[in-house]
């Protein structure tokens, strides 16, 4: 059987002369039965990148959504922006969201499915809400904190409800989710982790990287069912 492709989105540099991935999106894909392809930043091939692949990956990255994406200025507490990758992180996402394809965005990548959704963001977790305690230290490859999983969600389905250890590194959240936006994961503190789209056949945003800590068999499921739904979506069932 051959491996549905699955889309990764590539950080750059400071400098904006290379490309960057951790090499754990990579292989996470490929353990979860797909085949990974490299989607460099080109608005104008989109809609290209979108005729070869049959799911995405919307990568996490060090570099904040702009706040005037989602209709606020931007304060200080908010971190640097890398405007070239989000806007062509926000055009595929958009095209592959209007053309049903399944979506996993992972920690900066979820933000910006809420944004995409109408949605906003705490710019900084400390300044705008007292919350602290989401950027852990290294390993980054280590849970640190719970997150509970609502009942009767699609991450539940993967990953099973009630409790789930994750690793944590943001230090921005989903302040307001966006429209046919549920919330499917909160931290203790009431950090929301994860969210979905029901609409959609998958689509999924999770605040930490499961591809960091796929050895557990929970947190590789999410990477599962992204290929599963895009194989099933190349061939047309539900």
């Amino acid at each position: 059987m051959s491996r549905p492709r699955i889309g990764l989105t590539l950080d750059s540099d400071a400098g904006g002369g290379r490309y960057e991935l951790p090499r754990a999106y990579a292989d996470a894909v490929l353990e979860a039965g797909g085949l990974p392809i490299l989607l460099p930043h080109a608005g104008e091939a989109a809609g290209a990148y979108l005729a070869l692949i049959d799911g995405l990956v919307v990568s996490g990255g060090d570099f904040d959504v702009p706040p005037e994406l989602y209709g606020e200025a931007r304060r200080p507490a908010c971190g640097p922006s890398k405007p070239e990758r989000t806007e062509f992180e926000r055009d595929i996402l958009e095209a592959a969201l209007a053309a049903h394809l399944p979506v996993l965005a992972v920690c900066g990548g979820m933000q910006l499915l809420d944004v995409v959704r109408g949605g906003t963001l705490y710019q900084d977790l400390a300044a705008d809400a007292g919350i602290r305690g989401h950027e852990q230290p290294p390993p980054k490859d280590v849970p640190s904190h719970d997150v509970a999983v609502a009942r009767g969600t699609q991450l539940a389905a993967l990953v099973g409800e009630g409790v789930l250890r994750v690793n944590s590194t943001h230090h921005q959240a989903v302040r307001d989710p966006g429209q046919g936006v549920l919330v499917s994961a909160r931290s203790p503190d009431g950090v929301i982790e994860a969210i979905e789209l029901p609409d959609e056949r998958f689509a999924i945003g999770v605040q930490w990287h499961p591809e960091a800590t796929r050895s557990d068999p929970r947190h590789l499921a999410l990477y599962r069912g992204l290929v599963d739904a895009a194989r099933d979506a190349r061939t047309g069932a539900r």
